[in-house]
């Protein structure tokens, strides 16, 4: 198992990948958005003192983790950092699709229009099953509490804010009920229905 001083060079190298692409995905298409930043400082100022700490904890705090040096340490580890490379190409797959109507505040833009390109033929929230993923991968590089930490928030947050976006897109974009009655939330159908083919 990779552990320590290794763990957080991973986690380091995850967090300033994702906000690298992130922060780039922000600027490329913010000059299309109707008005204001999809960047909500507010969280992002959270999030960072919170990412530092979760970077610096397995070489700093080792006793808040899970450590072994049976096979199925690494085994795990591995399948982390392979569920990472999924979870990053869906969000980038579904940001890509998104485009100015991406923010990270719920919200409708004036001229936004219901997306079903993409992961969106798939799924209705692919940028959560993207989050949802990619915590779940860290937890696997990473198993300790303050991982096991973020995971729940991440279900419980996203669930939360899946809710409240749900509600006015179907209130305010048109179409939207109708897409939501026939494309899952998070993850795809593995058989399509016989009257969808």
């Amino acid at each position: 198992m990779i552990t320590g001083i290794y763990q957080t060079l991973i986690i380091l190298a995850v967090v300033v990948i994702f906000y690298a692409v992130d922060s780039w995905l922000i600027r490329h298409f913010d000059q299309r958005r109707a008005y204001g930043s999809s960047r909500n400082w507010g969280y992002t100022a959270i999030v960072i003192p919170c990412a530092i700490f979760l970077i610096v904890q397995p070489a700093l705090f080792p006793g808040l983790g899970i450590r072994t040096h049976a096979w199925w340490g690494l085994a795990l580890q591995i399948v982390g950092l392979l569920l990472l490379v999924a979870a990053f190409a869906l969000y980038w797959w579904g940001r890509w699709h998104l485009g100015q109507f991406y923010g990270e505040r719920v919200e409708i833009q004036p001229g936004q229009y219901l997306v079903t390109g993409g992961p969106y033929q798939y799924v209705r929230h692919p940028l959560y099953t993207a989050y949802f993923t990619m915590a779940t991968a860290m937890l696997l590089i990473n198993p300790s509490l303050p991982m096991l930490l973020v995971v729940i928030y991440a279900f419980v947050d996203f669930s939360m804010a899946t809710r409240r976006e749900e509600k006015l897109l179907v209130e305010k974009l048109p179409g939207y009920a109708e897409y939501r009655a026939r494309t899952p939330c998070y993850l795809p159908r593995l058989r399509r229905n016989a009257d969808t083919q």
